[in-house]
C-alpha cells in the first residue's frame, strides 16, 4: 500500500535473483498461522508456494540450526510441503544443511539441521549525513559487517554523490563481496525527501535544495536505490531491533543538527502523501524565536537542535557564565562546542550544560506533545547525540509533555537503544523488504504482502 512500510515484523525473506527469475513474480496472498496458506483466488498455486516458501525461510533465518520436523511444527505446514520447499532453498544456495541434531530416543536417526546462508546475498547502504558520508555492506541477514566513511560535503550534492565511488570500492574490497552479489542498495538523506519524485526538496544543514538524489544515486551505483529520510530509516530500525521492538504505534524523534520524527502506526511507517511527513523540527514552539534554517522563526529546530544548544553555550560563555565547557574553547582550543561535550558536562553536573539540556527538554516536550495529541502513540523514542544525557534531558521533556499534552498517560518516553548506525540498519532492512518477497507470521493470521 502506498505510504506504508512494514516495521515491527521480522526481516523479509531472501529470494535469489536466479530463484526470482525461475519462479516469476507472485501476487499477494493471505497467509494463516495454522494450516497451509490459502490463495487469494482459486487455483493460484504459485501464490501459495511463494507464501509457504517465505514462511519457511523466515523461520530458518530467525532460528539458527532448525530441523525440517521443527519447521513443519512451527509453520503448521505439512511435512512433504516443508521438504519440497527446503530442497528448493538448498538448491538456490539460500539455505544449507549444517549437520545433525541430538540423537532421538528409541534409536531413531537424528534430524538434519538447516541454517540460513548469510553469504547468499549482500546489500549496500549509503548514509548522506550532516557530519559524514558512509557506505556500509550488509549480508543476507541484514547484518552490517563492513563500512567506510569520509567527512560530509556541504552545499555540493553532486560532489557528495561522486564521493561515494571510492568508498563503495573500498568497502566491497574489505568485505570481500563481489559487486554481482549486491541484491539492492539504499540511501538516507537528512532533509525533506519527496518519495514520489525522488527529489531532496530541502536539506538546510547540508545546503541542498531540489536535488534529484534518487536519480543521481541510481546513475552512480548502476542500480535502483531505495532512498529515505534519515529519521524514517531510524524509526524502522528502532521498531525491528531497538527500543520500540514489539510496539505497534510509536514515534521516533531524532535530534541532531536538525530535528525530525518517524511515525509508525499499527506497525506501518507513515510517509504521508509524498513522504514529507514527520517534520516536527519546523513546527514553531517559541513566538518570534530565532531564525531557523528553513527561513521561519521559532521552529523547534532553532531552539533544541545540537547546533542551537552549541550556539547558546558559546553565547553564555562569552557573556561570562562559569562552566567547564569554557575549558573546551580555551585550554583545548576547540573551534566549537559539540553535543558530546554538552552531554558529558551535564552528566558531570555542570550547571550551564544541565540548564541548556533542561531548556531543550522543555522545547522538545512541546513538540512531542503535538505528536501525542494527534497520534496517540504507545511510545516516543528519543534518538540522537543528546539521548545519551538520559534523565538530564528526558526528565524535563516528560514534564513538558505532561503539561502540554491532553492525555499523556500511558505514553512511554524512552531513549533509543541504537547509536550511530541506526539509519544504516533501517535502510538495509527497508531495501531487503523492497527487493525480496516476504509473508510473515506475527502471532496470528496476517495479510501477506510483497515486501
Amino acid at each position: 500500500m502506498a505510504g506504508e512500510h512494514a516495521v515491527t515484523t521480522p526481516v523479509a525473506s531472501h529470494l535469489s535473483r536466479a530463484s526470482r527469475a525461475r519462479r516469476g513474480s507472485a501476487p499477494p496472498a493471505e497467509a494463516g498461522a495454522s494450516g497451509d496458506a490459502a490463495a487469494p483466488s482459486k487455483g493460484n498455486n504459485r501464490a501459495i508456494r511463494e507464501v509457504n516458501r517465505s514462511i519457511i525461510l523466515d523461520l530458518v533465518r530467525r532460528d539458527r540450526r532448525i530441523s525440517r520436523t521443527e519447521l513443519a511444527r512451527r509453520s503448521k505446514l505439512t511435512k512433504p510441503t516443508v521438504s519440497t520447499i527446503v530442497d528448493e532453498l538448498i538448491a538456490d544456495g539460500v539455505v544449507r544443511e549444517v549437520g545433525f541434531g541430538a540423537s532421538v530416543a528409541g534409536g531413531g536417526r537424528p534430524a538434519r539441521l538447516l541454517d540460513f546462508n548469510e553469504d547468499s546475498a549482500a546489500y549496500l547502504a549509503v548514509h548522506l549525513g550532516m557530519h559524514t558520508i558512509t557506505v556500509a555492506v550488509a549480508d543476507a541477514r541484514g547484518q552490517i559487517f563492513e563500512s567506510r566513511s569520509r567527512p560530509a560535503i556541504y552545499d555540493a550534492p553532486a560532489r557528495s554523490i561522486k564521493a561515494l565511488r571510492p568508498l563503495i570500492a573500498e568497502a566491497l574490497r574489505a568485505a570481500k563481496v563481489p559487486r554481482a552479489r549486491i541484491e539492492g542498495a539504499a540511501a538516507t538523506v537528512p532533509g525533506l525527501y519527496d518519495r514520489e519524485s525522488g527529489v531532496c526538496v530541502l536539506a538546510p544543514n547540508l545546503g541542498w535544495r531540489d536535488f534529484p538524489v534518487r536519480a543521481a544515486l541510481t546513475e552512480e551505483l548502476g542500480m535502483p536505490v531505495n532512498v529515505n529520510n534519515i529519521t524514517n530509516a531510524r524509526a524502522v530500525a528502532e521498531g525491528r531491533v531497538g527500543a520500540a521492538r514489539g510496539v505497534r504505534s510509536y514515534v521516533l524523534v531524532y535530534v541532531d543538527m536538525g530535528i525530525g520524527s518517524g511515525i509508525v502506526t499499527d506497525g506501518r511507517l507513515f510517509f504521508g502523501q509524498r513522504g514529507l511527513s514527520g517534520e516536527i523540527g519546523h513546527c514553531p514552539v517559541v513566538a518570534d524565536g530565532p531564525v531557523c534554517g528553513c527561513g521561519r522563526r521559532g521552529c523547534l529546530e532553532s531552539v533544541a537542535s545540537t547546533m542551537a544548544l552549541a550556539r547558546a553555550a558559546e553565547q553564555a560563555i562569552a557573556a561570562g557564565e562559569s562552566s567547564a565547557l569554557r575549558d573546551l574553547l580555551t585550554l583545548r582550543k576547540l573551534p566549537t562546542i559539540d553535543a558530546t561535550a554538552i552531554t558529558d558536562a551535564a552528566l558531570a553536573g555542570d550547571a550551564l550544560a544541565v540548564r541548556l539540556l533542561s531548556e531543550a527538554g522543555e522545547h522538545l516536550g512541546r513538540g512531542v506533545s503535538y505528536l501525542v495529541n494527534i497520534l496517540n502513540p504507545e511510545m516516543v523514542v528519543l534518538a540522537g547525540p543528546y539521548a545519551a544525557a538520559g534523565e538530564v534531558l528526558l526528565g524535563p521533556l516528560r514534564a513538558s509533555v505532561a503539561r502540554h499534552a491532553i492525555r499523556p498517560e500511558g505514553v512511554e518516553i524512552v531513549p533509543s537503544t541504537l547509536r550511530e548506525r541506526a539509519d544504516l540498519i533501517g535502510s538495509v532492512l527497508m531495501v531487503m523488504d523492497q527487493t525480496t518477497r516476504s509473508y510473515r507470521i506475527v502471532g496470528g493470521p496476517v495479510s501477506a504482502r510483497p515486501a
